[in-house]
């Protein structure tokens, strides 16, 4: 798990796939183009504020297909200033290879849930506030194959098979969204939470959207970035490769 910062504020989960790279949401740091010097990143803490390895960042690359009215391609790689010292309790989790049929009765996503609401209307206490500091798992359901195709249709979005829908969290607020959280499987990456969400969300609790890393424009792309080629959508995945 990792912890993105903007200095000492939270803006999005991540994970950790090699010892200097870390997979989250595009949407987190889109409008930071030029300001990668004032992020930081947490890693093996569960307390975002505190303990574990504490990095800055050397660069950090946006999908050149991302488009914040989508969920298709939000996903951005962070490099660390250094690479970590990797440990029993510090270690990269597995990209999903391929995308498999989703057969499974839960996912389990770690992360930071975020409350964006005005803080002067909605005020927190201090328990809360370090409460929240604190990593959650969740154990989410997959939401059935054609509910999430008809209702990323309905949005106008045609799946080409780069978006998963997971069910919202029951008593949850369907506007949230753990923005970069990863989604695991048997200890397998399949995607990290989109911040994308419907336009109607608070009228009608829709699915939460994952943006795959096994479909093609995504695995490329970490696989191209990672090794420093220049990417295409031809480009090629060798999976011999140790990070994925």
């Amino acid at each position: 798990m990792a912890a993105i910062l903007k200095k000492s504020v939270y803006i999005s989960a991540g994970a950790l796939i090699d010892e200097s790279w870390i997979v989250t949401g595009a949407d987190s740091l889109y409008m930071l183009r030029d300001l990668s010097r004032v992020l930081r990143v947490r890693l093996g803490s569960i307390n975002y504020k505190k303990g574990g390895v504490f990095s800055p960042i050397k660069l950090f690359h946006i999908h050149p297909l991302f488009d914040d009215n989508q969920p298709q391609y939000d996903v951005a790689l962070i490099k660390l200033a250094e690479p970590v010292r990797l440990t029993p309790s510090l270690n990269p989790i597995q990209l999903l290879k391929k995308l498999h049929d989703v057969a499974v009765t839960h996912f389990i996503v770690t992360g930071w849930m975020q409350d964006h609401r005005n803080s002067t209307v909605y005020p927190l206490s201090m328990e809360s506030i370090k409460r929240r500091r604190l990593l959650t798992v969740s154990h989410v359901h997959p939401t059935n194959a054609g509910d999430c195709f008809e209702q990323l249709e309905v949005q106008g979005i045609n799946n080409t098979g780069g978006v998963m829908c997971l069910d919202p969290p029951v008593g949850g607020d369907p506007c949230q969204r753990d923005i970069g959280a990863p989604v695991v499987l048997n200890g397998v990456l399949w995607g990290i939470i989109s911040s994308w969400r419907s336009e109607d969300c608070e009228v009608e609790a829709g699915s939460t959207f994952v943006t795959l890393v096994s479909h093609v424009d995504v695995s490329s792309w970490i696989h191209a970035t990672i090794h420093g080629h220049r990417w295409t959508r031809k480009h090629v995945v060798d999976y011999d490769d140790n990070f994925i």
